[in-house]
């Protein structure tokens, strides 16, 4: 009833001006120097580097340790307009028109200023080991320590690796997501049914019996040898006389229908055994699945949960430039390095996954029951931001994992 009156009164223009401005603070969630009963589990300083994470406090709750990190590779082209730094910005380029008269112009990426972490990141080093960091010592992390960047290598393709061919590179953005409810991984081997036949398997095997014949009487050129060769020969007759009746049986098939062969077969009470083996084909690429449920405690943690999403789907999207090609080729999309972590550390009880491909991406804005907060307007933001949005994650690797790999923790 008090909800019914209240709305009426701002239908009709009568309700009061509200106190203050919006904070973007959960209130349950305070600075570490709070008085409430988990203040001393707060941590002021971040485990690892990211642009965005959810939720918004994740990295600095000692009760949630355990969360997963997202690094974005994009295609390092020329041909695309976008920062190969700050995720979804433009690229500011310089263009070089060259000293002599048959050189052609040559447009570059303006390098943009980064800090420590950011350039440990994008140059795939440790922050700790090898990006030059005097504040990691033993391993070991404590509040108010500078931010943690993990290394990683990006796998740039089985053509890239071959050739030496640097084909992505990484922004200076990462994401960071809770653990989800689900982690699970899949190594699959792929085995096919080969058919080796009854004539090559009988041909080989009378090849073999022959030589051994032979060879245990001394000899192809020895008088024993040859009474053996001879020996065999009756059997090699046979072989010939029985695929010529086949032949005969397959043409007379041919012209009178059915099946003469099979019923040749059926009167001589015979079926031809067709040496099926089992023969390994290849190693397939491994899957995850992720689902992530954004259920935002502050406006600040609903503008984030937004801008993950656009963010996963920017990257997973291709771009298609009209310059130069008038829009025949795609700049491929963006790659991601995952990790599963643990304060600040990569969590090694868990297998660690290769640069990987996002391949399907669902939002389900409304799960059963659309609700929404009240409107936020200004800057692009008119409307009213769901209170439930649940994202659905579908990765593929781009390597395969080898013995060599799983020793490696993959």
């Amino acid at each position: 009833m008090q909800n019914f009156i209240a709305q009426s009164m701002r239908r009709a223009g009568l309700a009061p001006a509200n106190k203050g401005s919006v904070s973007d603070t959960s209130p349950t969630r305070n600075d570490a120097t709070g008085t409430e009963p988990l203040a001393h589990m707060k941590i002021g300083s971040k485990w690892s580097y990211s642009t965005l994470e959810y939720p918004a406090d994740i990295q600095q709750r000692t009760d949630l340790g355990h969360y997963m990190m997202f690094y974005v590779n994009v295609a390092d082209t020329t041909r695309s307009k976008y920062s190969t730094y700050n995720s979804m910005g433009d690229k500011n380029t310089t263009t070089d028109q060259g000293r002599g008269s048959f050189d052609k112009p040559v447009t570059t990426e303006v390098a943009e200023k980064q800090d420590s972490a950011q350039y440990s990141m994008r140059n795939e080093q440790g922050w700790s080991k090898d990006g030059g960091s005097d504040k990691w010592k033993g391993g070991t992390w404590t509040p108010g320590q500078t931010e943690r960047v993990v290394k990683r290598k990006a796998h740039q393709g089985t053509v890239g690796e071959r050739f030496n061919k640097k084909r992505t590179i990484r922004t200076t953005d990462s994401i960071v997501l809770y653990m989800p409810p689900t982690i699970s991984t899949n190594t699959n081997a792929v085995y096919k049914s080969t058919e080796l036949g009854g004539m090559g398997m009988e041909t080989a095997q009378r090849v073999m019996d022959a030589y051994s014949r032979v060879d245990a009487a001394g000899g192809v050129f020895s008088s024993g040898g040859l009474d053996a060769f001879l020996d065999v020969i009756p059997g090699f007759i046979d072989q010939g006389i029985s695929e010529v009746e086949k032949g005969i049986a397959k043409a007379v098939s041919a012209v009178i229908g059915g099946d003469a062969l099979a019923g040749m077969n059926k009167l001589s009470n015979r079926a031809e055994n067709r040496f099926l083996e089992t023969t390994f084909d290849a190693v397939g690429f491994r899957k995850f699945s992720y689902t992530f449920k954004f259920t935002p405690k502050s406006v600040k943690e609903t503008f984030v949960a937004r801008d993950i999403i656009k963010t996963f789907r920017f990257h997973m999207s291709p771009e298609l430039p009209e310059q130069g090609d008038f829009g025949r080729y795609f700049v491929v999309p963006a790659e991601f390095d995952l990790f599963y972590m643990f304060r600040g550390d990569e969590n090694t009880w868990l297998n660690k996954i290769t640069t990987c491909v996002l391949t399907n991406m669902d939002v389900n804005y409304a799960n059963g029951n659309y609700q929404t907060f009240r409107p936020i307007w200004g800057k692009g933001n008119e409307g009213a931001p769901p209170t439930e949005i649940e994202m659905k994650l579908d990765f593929q690797e781009t390597s395969i994992i080898t013995k060599k790999e799983i020793l490696e923790g993959y």
